[in-house]
C-alpha cells in the first residue's frame, strides 16, 4: 500500500521527503488561529504544544531571505505575514500528525530507509551516501534520529492523503466533457500579414510626430541614475591563493576522517505484532510467534509473512536489508546490534509494537587511510579552505563597510581590491551584473547610499558578494523630441503601418465571412509568398496556411492566434467564423474556423479519468483538513517571535 501510495504521489508531485527547509504541505489555518495576545508565549494546537525552537528557526531562515530582497529593512507588514504563514504550516502539520496517530497509521523502519535513501539528496553516482546524508543533516540542524521521525510521520501523513486519492473518482459524464473540452480541434486556416509590409508606406507628417511625442512624453526621460562605486569578493579569487601541502592535507583528513569511515551494517529479519489497543495480547502473540521460530527447522521468512503486520517488509519474509544501527529505533537498533548471525531474539517492545528478529548477516565496519584517499583529499581541501578564507573575508567586508560607512577605501585597502566604478548606472543598464540584480539596484538608489553611505555585503550569488556606495545622483529629466525625433518616428512608423494591417486584415474577414475562398480574400492585399523548398518568405510576404485541424496547443502556430481561434464562437455547419489578432511582434493575422471536432475518450485511456480524480481527491483533502480546523483549539501569541 505505502509503496503504491508513494508511486502516486509521484505523478502529483506530492513527493516531498525533506524537512530541512521547512516543507510542509501548504494548508492554510488563516481564520481558525487566534492571534490575539494571550498571557502564554506558545503554540499549542489541541492542547499540544509545538517546538518553538523549531518555529523560530523557520522564521528566522525566511528571514534571512527577507533581508537580501529588502536590505535596508523588512517592511513590518511583509514580517507579519511570514510569521502567520509560518505559523500556518506547523499548525496544519500537527493537525495531520494528531489525526495519523489517532487512527493509528503506522510507517516502518523499512519505509523510512527507502525513503531516506531514495531522495537524491543523499545520493552519490546514483547510491545513497551516508556521508553525504549526515553532513546535510548536520548543516541544517538536524540529528539522524531527529529528522527520521520526521520523516516517519511525513511518511504517515502522505498515507492519510492517498487515502484520499484511492477513494476519489470521477463519473464517466464528467470524464467526456472534460475531454471533450481539452481535447478539442479547430479547422483553421490562416494569413500573416507582416508588419514589415506596411511600414514602407506609413509616412508620418510633423503634426503626426509632434503628436505623438506630445501624448507619449513620459516615456521620453532619461532614466534616474547614479554614478556606482563597487568592491567585488569571490570565492573563486580566495581559492587561487591557497596553498597545499602534505601536512595541510593530513590536517585536514584527521578533521573529516569520518566521511571515510564505512559503519558496521547488519542484515536483519523481523516479524512485526502491533500493540493496537490490547498490548498485553500483542505481547503474548509475540512470544507464539517467538517459541515458533526457535523450534529446530523453522523458517522464519515463512512466519513472518504469515504473522508480520509490517506491511512494508512482511512480504519479502520480514527483511529489513542491509541497515546501520542508526537507522532502527533505539530498542530495536540495541538488539540488532547485540545478537549473532543466525540468533533469534524477542520479544522487543518499540513504539509499534512487539518484534521477534533474526540477525541474518554483519558486514564489519572498515575505513579508508590517508594515503587510500590522498588523491580525492585535495580538491575537496582547497574548495574548503577557499569557502572558509571567503567567509572570514565577507565577515571583513561587512564588518567595514559598516563601520567605515561613508568610504569604500578602508575596505578596498584591508582587503587588497580594487574599487570599480559605473559611470552611469540605472535600472535596466544592459550586460551588466550588477544592474540585474534587484537588491544591488534597490540598494543603489535608496535613502541610505543617496545620503553618502557603503550599502551591506550584498549577495550576488554564493561566494560573490559587493558593497556599493552612489554618488552622481541624477533624477530623470524630460527629453526634447529633438533628442528623441528618431525613435518618436519609429514609433510613429510602426503604429501606422499596424493600423493599416489591422485594416486590410478586417478587409478579408469580411470577405471570408461572405463564403469567399482564402484567394479572393488575399488578393486585393497582395501576392502570398510561395518560397522555394528549403527558402524562408521575404520578411514583408504575406504568408498562408491552409485551413487544418488543430489543437489548443499546436506548435509553430502564435499563442495570440491560438487564444483567439478557440475563443471565437463555433461556426454553423458549412459556415466559417472569421476574425483578426494582432501578435506581439506588430504583425496582424486574419483567420478563419470552418469545424469543431469535440475530443473523444480512447479506448484504454484511464489518463483523463485519473486527472480529474486527483482533482476532486485535492478538493476532498481540503474539505477534511477545514473540518479538523473547525474543531482544532489553537493557541498562538505572536510574542513567541520576540
Amino acid at each position: 500500500m505505502l509503496q503504491w501510495i508513494n508511486d502516486r504521489m509521484k505523478v502529483f508531485g506530492w513527493l516531498i521527503i525533506l524537512p530541512l527547509a521547512l516543507v510542509f504541505a501548504v494548508w492554510g489555518v488563516h481564520g481558525i488561529v487566534d492571534f490575539t495576545t494571550r498571557q502564554d508565549r506558545g503554540l499549542k494546537v489541541n492542547g499540544e504544544d509545538l517546538n518553538l525552537e523549531r518555529v523560530r528557526d523557520a522564521y528566522q531562515r525566511q528571514l534571512a531571505q527577507l533581508n537580501r530582497i529588502y536590505p535596508d529593512e523588512v517592511p513590518a507588514a511583509v514580517r507579519t505575514s511570514t510569521q502567520q504563514r509560518i505559523v500556518d504550516q506547523f499548525v496544519s502539520s500537527k493537525l495531520i500528525e494528531q489525526k495519523t496517530n489517532t487512527l493509528h497509521f503506522v510507517a516502518s523502519d523499512r519505509d523510512v530507509i527507502d525513503s531516506i535513501q531514495a531522495y537524491q539528496g543523499f545520493q552519490v553516482n546514483g547510491k545513497f551516501n551516508k556521508d553525504s546524508y549526515y553532513a546535510l543533516l548536520r548543516a541544517q540542524g538536524f540529528t539522524p534520529e531527529g529528522f527520521e521521525a520526521e520523516q516517519r510521520q511525513l511518511l504517515k501523513s502522505r498515507a492519510l492523503e492517498g487515502g484520499m486519492y484511492l477513494s476519489s473518482f470521477a463519473t464517466a459524464k464528467e470524464v467526456a466533457r472534460a475531454v471533450a473540452l481539452r481535447g478539442e480541434t479547430r479547422e483553421v486556416g490562416y494569413a500573416m500579414l507582416p508588419l514589415a509590409k506596411y511600414l514602407p508606406g506609413a509616412k508620418a507628417d510633423e503634426a503626426a510626430i509632434k503628436s505623438y511625442y506630445e501624448a507619449h512624453k513620459q516615456s521620453y526621460k532619461t532614466p534616474e541614475s547614479v554614478r556606482l562605486s563597487y568592491v567585488q569578493l569571490r570565492v573563486a579569487d580566495a581559492a587561487k591563493d591557497v596553498p597545499v601541502d602534505e601536512a595541510a592535507l593530513r590536517a585536514y583528513y584527521d578533521s573529516v576522517k569520518e566521511r571515510y569511515v564505512e559503519a558496521e551494517k547488519r542484515r536483519a529479519r523481523h516479524v512485526l505484532i502491533q500493540s493496537g489497543t490490547d498490548d498485553a495480547a500483542a505481547r503474548k502473540k509475540a512470544d507464539e510467534v517467538y517459541q515458533e521460530a526457535i523450534k529446530p527447522g523453522a523458517d522464519f521468512a515463512a512466519l513472518a509473512k504469515k504473522y508480520s503486520q509490517d506491511a512494508g517488509s512482511a512480504a519479502q519474509g520480514g527483511d529489513l536489508g542491509w541497515a546501520e544501527k542508526t537507522f532502527f529505533v533505539g530498542p530495536f537498533a540495541d538488539a540488532v546490534f547485540a545478537m549473532k548471525p543466525g540468533e533469534i531474539k524477542g520479544p522487543v517492545k518499540t513504539q509499534f509494537g512487539w518484534h521477534v528478529i533474526k540477525l541474518e548477516e554483519i558486514a564489519p565496519g572498515k575505513s579508508r587511510s590517508f594515503e587510500d584517499v590522498k588523491a580525492e583529499l585535495e580538491p575537496d581541501y582547497r574548495k574548503s579552505e577557499a569557502e572558509r578564507r571567503f567567509g572570514e573575508r565577507q565577515e571583513k567586508i561587512e564588518q567595514l563597510a559598516f563601520e567605515q560607512s561613508d568610504s569604500l577605501e578602508p575596505v578596498a585597502k584591508a582587503l587588497g581590491l580594487k574599487i570599480e566604478e559605473i559611470p552611469v548606472f540605472y535600472k535596466g543598464l544592459a550586460g551588466n551584473e550588477l544592474a540585474a540584480n534587484p537588491k544591488v539596484v534597490q540598494a543603489a538608489f535608496s535613502a541610505d547610499l543617496l545620503g553618502g553611505q557603503n550599502s551591506k555585503a550584498i549577495e550576488l550569488s554564493p561566494g560573490n558578494v559587493v558593497v556599493v556606495r552612489a554618488s552622481d545622483h541624477k533624477l530623470p529629466q524630460q527629453q526634447s523630441l529633438a533628442d528623441v525625433r528618431a525613435e518618436v518616428e519609429t514609433a510613429v512608423h510602426r503604429e501606422l503601418a499596424a493600423a493599416a494591417a489591422a485594416a486590410a486584415a478586417s478587409k478579408a474577414a469580411a470577405t471570408l465571412l461572405t463564403g469567399a475562398s482564402w484567394d479572393a480574400a488575399l488578393r486585393p492585399i497582395g501576392p502570398v509568398a510561395s518560397p522555394a523548398p528549403g527558402k524562408t518568405a521575404a520578411p514583408d510576404a504575406i504568408r498562408f496556411e491552409a485551413p487544418k485541424f488543430i489543437g489548443r496547443a499546436e506548435a509553430g502556430v502564435a499563442h495570440e492566434l491560438l487564444v483567439a481561434a478557440f475563443e471565437a464562437a463555433a461556426p454553423a455547419a458549412g459556415a466559417r467564423t472569421t476574425g483578426t489578432v494582432s501578435l506581439a511582434n506588430g504583425d496582424v493575422a486574419v483567420y478563419a474556423v470552418s469545424a469543431v471536432k469535440p475530443g473523444e475518450i480512447k479506448a484504454g485511456d484511464g489518463a483523463e479519468q485519473r486527472h480529474l480524480a486527483d482533482t476532486e481527491a485535492t478538493t476532498e483533502f481540503d474539505a477534511y483538513l477545514a473540518a479538523l480546523r473547525a474543531r482544532a483549539d489553537v493557541r498562538y501569541s505572536p510574542t513567541i517571535f520576540e
